[in-house]
């Protein structure tokens, strides 16, 4: 395992690509410094009026923004209507009753409250239930099944719909160095389809889970064709903006009204305390990407601030040393309740997928890590 020279990336990230010894997403920051935002901002607003051009339904909304009611999507949809001026519809892929949360609730309430018109598309409780189990089973990934639809539900509406401009916030290849989705530019998110999430695995086993035609279309990504038919761009907002950072979304979102989880760092491992608030299983899936991987959300967190000179390197190691695979039993036992298994059932799956030379493991026990953060580790 190799670390980025400048943040606390790994080469173990999933489409991790690194030059002289340093991510993309270090080397977009170096080249950020320079860019100026008022001209990135007309380059966008280009793009879209050139979309916009093409798209069928003329008398519809101007956009869709996907929204889970979260920071990011709070300002993004904020941002989008009050900054670029257009009219969205935003689409939310919400969770199943069992699996979201009351603050995901009231967030969306908040979103509504502020004069958006919104879509919710939620998978079948009973298929979301069943796919959740079968994703830890064979992936090793409790949210693979709702991160797929969450994805797919939006160009999927969009189509139905006829608005072609699709916008997300920061740009993956950017942000966390995943060179698989990089575009024609910084704005391009039509390769969204090569993210690791949508594409490893394939889609099989969710046909050979559910029994039914009708329940497999809400967690599959329209294909390249059917983008090219209605003429679908998906832009990505983060590269336009001057201040697009965790702490600022939050802070935002904060004050429209976004309700928050203060003081859950040592349960969720979440330092912002503002990240996936819409439901708690998220949380298992950022430890079990820390077994796997060697990095989990802390990482993806510092890394922000030491690309934006807030911390240095060395500080980000001792906060990532603390926290990074933090995830709460209670936690962990709502799942295992959620998909009808034990605890210990549940640590015996996930030693399974456990990276043992970065791990040691014990049955039906957390894993060690034998590294040292920020430290390249031969095994």
């Amino acid at each position: 395992m190799k670390y980025c020279k400048k943040c606390l990336t790994t080469d173990l990230r999933p489409n991790a690509s690194f030059t002289d010894g340093v991510c993309i997403a270090c080397h977009f920051s170096d080249k950020e410094i320079k860019i100026n935002s008022t001209l990135q901002l007309k380059k966008l607003q280009g793009k879209i009026k050139l979309s916009r051009q093409k798209q069928k339904n003329k008398g519809s909304y101007d956009c869709i923004v996907g929204v889970s009611g979260g920071k990011d999507s709070t300002r993004q949809a904020h941002w989008v209507r009050d900054r670029l001026g257009l009219k969205p519809l935003l689409i939310c892929c919400a969770y199943p009753p069992k699996q979201m949360s009351e603050i995901g609730a009231d967030n969306l309430s908040n979103l509504i409250s502020m004069g958006f018109d919104i879509i919710m598309a939620t998978p079948a409780p009973k298929s979301a239930e069943k796919l959740a189990l079968e994703s830890f089973l064979q992936f090793g990934n409790v949210c693979k099944s709702t991160e797929i639809s969450l994805f797919s539900t939006v160009p999927r509406l969009a189509i139905e719909l006829g608005v072609n401009t699709i916008f997300w916030g920061e740009n993956p290849a950017l942000q966390v160095g995943d060179a698989a989705v990089e575009g024609g530019d910084e704005f391009d998110g039509n390769n969204l389809r090569r993210l690791n999430t949508l594409t490893a695995g394939g889609n099989e086993w969710i046909s050979d889970a559910l029994d039914k035609e009708y329940l497999k279309g809400h967690y599959i990504y329209p294909n390249e064709i059917e983008f090219e038919k209605n003429k679908i761009n998906i832009f990505y907002l983060g590269p336009a903006w001057d201040d697009w950072s965790t702490n600022e979304n939050s802070t935002y979102a904060a004050l429209q009204g976004l309700s928050l989880r203060p003081g859950e760092e040592d349960i969720t491992g979440d330092l912002s305390n503002a990240s996936m608030l819409d439901e708690e299983f998220t949380n298992i899936n950022m430890m079990l990407k820390y077994y796997k991987f060697g990095f989990g959300r802390a990482t993806d967190s510092v890394n922000e601030q030491i690309r934006k000179n807030i911390i240095t390197r060395v500080e980000a190691i001792a906060i990532v040393d603390k926290y990074d695979g933090v995830c709460g039993d209670k936690i962990i036992s709502n799942f295992s309740k959620y998909v009808g298994i034990t605890v210990t059932e549940f640590w015996n799956v996930a030693n399974k997928w456990v990276n043992k030379d970065l791990f040691h493991i014990s049955d039906g026990c957390r894993p060690v890590k034998k590294f040292k953060v920020g430290v390249d580790y031969a095994g």
